[in-house]
């Protein structure tokens, strides 16, 4: 069947959107207040109608097949917009303050420039970013949504997961031979390795057989901010994640020379309120970070 707008099957689509975000179908089911068949129904018809396997079924565990991945995740910007439509038609519900928080280096590589674009579409919305430490296990109660490095304990919020970092070498093209972008590892000691208080350059050169202590230079910074503004100043190699340095690797003020990557010891988690409870504020925030992190995201798995 030749699928139209007007014979989208929505509620198989939803209910395929909760068993890929759960890989789980009673969890799904209960997402939903529908019975763990009727999800399992939809799932089946929507396959048959597809005509694709969306779901690797063996093992008595559900894993999402590469089409079933690739319509999650279509399906999942598609609900988020409708929500977010939804809720800025009610021009009562968006005027007013909206809490965040944040360690200050997520803040100042990634997610001020994703609140400035957020706020050009809801300029009504007043955003009041506050600092959080990394690793932070309390919040403040005040706060409604979080951006946080490590997982916190917030019993009474929906704690999920967003991405683990994974860190490779980044610097300015100006320490670069002239045509070159790709140097073998061996090759970045003759570059100072500027190192933030996390000390990711000893994993990373230990994978590639290197010691520290072959560097000619090293520069050590406080935190992850620092070490990325001293790479773009020209200072030296830097281990940053592709999400941090995303806007910089756009424009070419960064290079990344590629290689291994190290991954972090711990993840980002977006702490929110329960479903429910949240402001339509926090709700459309949320969606439309999800939907800017996963843009990220997915190009640094791609590049």
């Amino acid at each position: 069947m030749e699928l139209l707008r007007r014979n989208l099957p929505l509620n198989a689509m939803r209910a395929f959107e909760a068993a890929a975000r759960h890989c789980h179908l009673r969890r799904a089911a209960a997402e939903l207040g529908v019975t763990h068949g009727a999800v399992s129904r939809q799932v089946r018809q929507l396959e048959e109608q597809l005509g694709i396997l969306l779901f690797d079924r063996s093992r008595n565990r559900l894993t999402l097949t590469q089409e079933g991945n690739r319509l999650a995740q279509a399906v999942g910007e598609a609900l988020d917009r409708l929500t977010e439509g939804a809720l800025s038609v009610d021009p009562a519900s968006l005027p007013g303050e909206l809490v965040l928080a944040a360690p200050p280096s997520i803040s100042a590589c990634w997610l001020l420039a994703m609140i400035g674009e957020f706020n050009q579409s809801y300029p009504e919305i007043e955003i009041r970013l506050d600092n959080i430490l990394p690793m932070q296990r309390e919040l403040p109660a005040e706060i409604e949504v979080a951006v946080c490095f490590g997982e916190p304990i917030a019993p009474k919020k929906v704690v999920r997961e967003l991405f683990r970092e994974k860190y490779g070498p980044v610097v300015s093209p100006s320490l670069l031979p002239t045509g070159g972008s790709v140097l073998e590892p061996s090759e970045l000691l003759r570059l100072p390795l500027i190192h933030d208080r996390h000390g990711r350059w000893q994993r990373w050169l230990s994978n590639n057989g290197l010691e520290q202590r072959e560097a000619r230079t090293n520069l050590y910074v406080q935190d992850s901010y620092l070490g990325i503004c001293a790479a773009r100043d020209g200072c030296g190699v830097f281990l940053a994640d592709r999400v941090e340095v995303s806007t910089d690797l756009r424009n070419g003020s960064l290079v990344a020379l590629g290689g291994q990557t190290v991954e972090a010891q711990h993840s980002h988690y977006l702490v929110t309120g329960q479903p429910g409870v949240m402001s339509a504020r926090a709700q459309i925030f949320t969606e439309y970070l999800g939907r800017a992190l996963s843009t990220e995201v997915t190009e640094e798995v791609v590049a």
